[in-house]
């Protein structure tokens, strides 16, 4: 950057970044505050989806850094991990929240978390549909939006569903086919305590036995599928098989909290790619085409990431303490509004626009000292001089 932006000093751009106490929250507010005013003028349903995103990173003292699965490598690898909120309308996508992921191995380090620059108030551990919870309760009241949506690690957690649940919320989450429900109330009980023998019980059960989702799709007739279109591709509408059924989920340890909800099974015309999810709406059911397409509509978080990662450099940063990382990660949300905007705005005579060609109309509009011969010629002597005192410190190393 510093070889590239006309007068300005490493030192400075280092420091804005690592040290200067500016306030990450209230920038990441209006983020998503403007964020939310990009999407007022679209017109499809807009979704808030839950999803994280982890990136390789060596060593051991940048902030959250261990070993744990990184998704986009798809393996257990040393890295770290954030989860987001995104906005979601159609084909477009903007990110509105985050919140570092800390593994145990280090909130169980205090001196590791305090060398680290991560306040005191949140060297606790939290899971990762915890976090979700945070950011969901920093959007209330800035950013509207039409349901919930996630994969399968935040629908299989209990406390994101009833939260969710409380606050009235809409969601279609993803659950793994492990999962067991049942298809009428399992009206939890305690039972009796035998008179004479061992404590009273505290431990609810269920006179029914659940049914595995696995097993559950064997069972559904094939006149109940509907083959539905849940969105356009580019050569043509593309379309599922699926079906909702009305089910119960409950778990010996929520005690006799018992959960109503809908089950979205869909999967590909040939019966592949087989997708679960529960669904909730209060007040009315849920329509199967409502649930397919906010169901789908992870694909373009997907394509998000990707864009967020190639094109803006989300996971490329020379940091590593706690107020870095945020510094680092709302900025990237704020270049991917931009972007955003800029194809909004310019989707009638440039309905393909990309953030590949914002990048380089940027290129060729901003002052860049590399555009100069002895802009490179001075880029190319520091690098020698960085590259040769590197060499030095190694020799003195050794």
């Amino acid at each position: 950057m510093q070889e590239r932006i006309p007068d300005s000093v490493y030192q400075n751009i280092q420091h804005f970044i690592s040290h200067s106490p500016w306030d990450w929250r209230g920038v990441m507010g209006e983020v998503s505050r403007r964020m939310a005013s990009t999407f007022a003028f679209l017109s499809e349903p807009c979704g808030l989806i839950l999803d994280e995103s982890g990136w390789e990173k060596s060593g051991k003292k940048s902030v959250g850094v261990a070993r744990q699965y990184i998704g986009n490598v798809g393996k257990v690898s040393n890295g770290q991990v954030g989860v987001f909120g995104a906005l979601c309308r159609g084909d477009k996508v903007g990110l509105v929240g985050s919140r570092l992921y800390l593994p145990k191995e280090w909130t169980n380090d205090p001196a590791r978390c305090n060398a680290a620059g991560i306040p005191k108030h949140e060297q606790h551990y939290r899971t990762k549909p915890e976090l979700a919870i945070e950011i969901i309760k920093d959007l209330a009241g800035n950013v509207a939006y039409d349901w919930v949506g996630g994969d399968a690690l935040y629908g299989n957690s209990p406390i994101l569903r009833h939260f969710l649940q409380r606050e009235d919320k809409i969601f279609v989450l993803d659950v793994g086919e492990g999962l067991g429900v049942y298809l009428s109330n399992p009206e939890p009980y305690l039972p009796a305590k035998e008179e004479g023998r061992g404590r009273t019980p505290i431990r609810y059960k269920s006179a029914q036995k659940p049914i595995l989702l696995k097993n559950l799709i064997a069972n559904i007739p094939d006149g109940q599928w509907q083959a539905l279109t849940h969105r356009r591709g580019t050569k043509g509408p593309l379309k599922r098989q699926a079906v909702l059924v009305d089910i119960w989920v409950w778990g010996a340890d929520d005690a006799d909290k018992v959960e109503s909800v809908q089950l979205l099974i869909s999967r590909e015309l040939d019966g592949s790619e087989v997708k679960f999810s529960l669904c909730s709406q209060p007040h009315e059911p849920m329509t199967l085409q409502d649930a397919l397409y906010r169901q789908m509509q992870r694909y373009w978080v997907e394509r998000a990431f990707q864009d967020v990662k190639e094109q803006l450099g989300l996971h490329q940063y020379q940091v590593r303490s706690w107020i870095s990382w945020y510094h680092h990660v709302v900025l990237t949300m704020m270049a991917l509004h931009f972007i955003l905007q800029t194809r909004i705005e310019e989707k009638e005579d440039l309905p393909l626009l990309s953030c590949p060609d914002v990048k380089i109309m940027l290129a060729k509009t901003l002052s860049n000292k590399l555009n100069t011969q002895n802009g490179i010629s001075s880029a190319i002597q520091k690098r020698h001089e960085q590259r040769q005192a590197d060499i030095d410190r190694y020799k003195n190393y050794s």
